[in-house]
């Protein structure tokens, strides 16, 4: 999307009248005044697409909103979090994902007046507009897509016929859509049949276009690698160096590196698989985080550093996971903060969405020919369900909370992963990703998988422009 989506009356009018919105003459006015440029985008919310108008005190208010402050690790509280949950708290945890998922997708122009789905059942027939959870799906014996929506309250089936481009469509159990169809009148001849909704559209969370903001200012980079794996006898020592004597010299590109982001897997650990203590030059984890810590605390002061755990990382494997404890942060210089995964950073006014990516491995092999070099499409599948998990029973284990932290309840402007040990970079509507390269080479089992990974890049994204940098330090 070009930067000059914003620059003129027309563009901005025909942004709106695209989601039905009308515009005060005023209110357009003061916007080309201020200048607002992509943070117009914002003033598409909820309240507006059911108003259908924009005022100048909606602009006022915009203008006026102080910036979110980016909340303190020490806030995200994990602490209601429990190892022996029931099926009260698993459904709390659905609960709020739907209940988030939904805020986002009822803000689509196209899905003003949604109803309940038990109001739905009621209804003799007529058009509908619905959102909820789907489960339960299949194919008639016809070839038409069936699959169950369900609210917080009621379930209903859903058909989409195989005439019906919809499906093609990837669906997923426990995503959250908009469902726009009809519910066919009730024939004699279905007796005491359930009712059901034929498709026509399928609405998602989505990601909305993106700004592409470019401002002029001098590069402000934000570097990222993950897959560390420290401790192992595979982990890549001289290029790991190599990349810290680069960062150190200060000059090129690392003269305006001011942020650096492991996103998990930065030890390698202990018993996480079978006799994996023959693969470990280091045996334990402790001294394994010792180790990267001599690394890690060589990098200026300047720099600020964030390390984020993974599945091999002495915290407990499942999601969400808590940041490091004390013993282990204490080992670090104090220009590194450790988050957890999955987290929101804010840097420069700018949502850095990071998640180590133990989920992908579940959404690759839901990808119909998805293998390990899938692992953009997958990373895609994340945004547009504006989630960053896979399908409940799958390999990724959570322990659910009153919250869902897996939601993208802000919308990237940078979205870092891992896990994989591939290195892919890549742009879905406005947003960069990047699965993070590790510095591993490769080990036996992806021998055995025939998998190469790409080691040793570090992958730099610039705050201030769309610019993505791939430095490779292989050699």
């Amino acid at each position: 999307m070009s930067s000059t989506l914003f620059d003129n009356r027309e563009k901005i009018i025909s942004f709106f009248q695209g989601k039905g919105i009308l515009l005060d003459p005023k209110a357009l006015e003061l916007m080309i005044e201020k200048s607002m440029g992509s943070s117009i985008v914002s003033l598409y919310n909820q309240e507006i697409s059911e108003r259908g108008y924009i005022e100048v005190k909606d602009v006022l208010r915009l203008i006026s909103k102080p910036q979110k402050r980016e909340a303190s690790l020490e806030e995200i509280d994990f602490s209601e979090i429990k190892a022996n949950s029931s099926v009260d708290d698993f459904r709390r945890v659905f609960v709020s994902r739907y209940e988030k998922l939904k805020k986002i997708v009822v803000t689509s122009g196209k899905l003003r007046e949604v109803s309940s789905i038990s109001a739905v059942k009621r209804m003799p027939k007529g058009y509908v507009k619905i959102v909820g959870m789907i489960s339960d799906i299949t194919e008639t014996k016809n070839g038409h897509k069936k699959f169950r929506i369900e609210d917080t309250e009621d379930f209903m089936d859903v058909i989409i016929m195989n005439k019906n481009s919809l499906s093609k469509e990837l669906l997923l159990n426990d995503e959250v859509i908009g469902v726009i169809g009809s519910k066919p009148e009730a024939s004699s001849d279905r007796g005491k049949s359930e009712p059901v909704i034929f498709a026509n559209e399928i609405i998602r969370p989505d990601i909305p276009d993106r700004m592409i903001d470019y401002t002029g200012r001098e590069p402000e980079y934000v570097g990222s690698i993950s897959d560390i794996h420290a401790g192992s006898k595979t982990f890549l020592r001289d290029s790991y160096s190599r990349m810290i004597q680069w960062i150190k010299k200060s000059q090129d590109e690392s003269a305006n590196l001011k942020h650096l982001i492991l996103s998990g897997d930065v030890i390698d650990g202990i018993g996480v698989y079978p006799g994996q203590e023959n693969d470990l030059e280091i045996i334990n984890p402790y001294e394994q985080y010792e180790y990267l810590a001599e690394f890690v605390n060589e990098i200026p002061e300047d720099i600020k550093v964030y390390i984020m755990p993974g599945n091999h990382d002495t915290v407990r494997l499942a999601e969400p996971q808590p940041a490091f404890n004390g013993k282990i942060r204490d080992m670090f210089s104090s220009n590194v903060r450790f988050l957890p995964n999955p987290y929101n950073l804010v840097l420069n006014k700018k949502n850095i969405t990071v998640y180590h990516g133990m989920a992908l491995n579940d959404l690759i092999e839901l990808i119909p020919g998805g293998s390990m070099d899938s692992v953009g499409s997958a990373i895609e599948l994340m945004l547009k369900r504006r989630y960053m998990g896979s399908s409940y029973g799958g390999r990724t284990p959570i322990v659910p909370s009153q919250v869902d932290y897996h939601v993208m309840e802000q919308v990237p402007d940078i979205f870092i992963t891992g896990h994989i040990h591939g290195h892919y970079t890549g742009n879905y509507r406005g947003v960069r990703y990047v699965n993070s390269s590790t510095w591993q080479s490769q080990t036996e089992y992806q021998k055995m998988m025939n998998y190469s990974p790409e080691p040793s890049i570090l992958t730099l994204f610039d705050l201030n422009s769309m610019s993505v940098i791939k430095k490779n330090f292989s050699t």
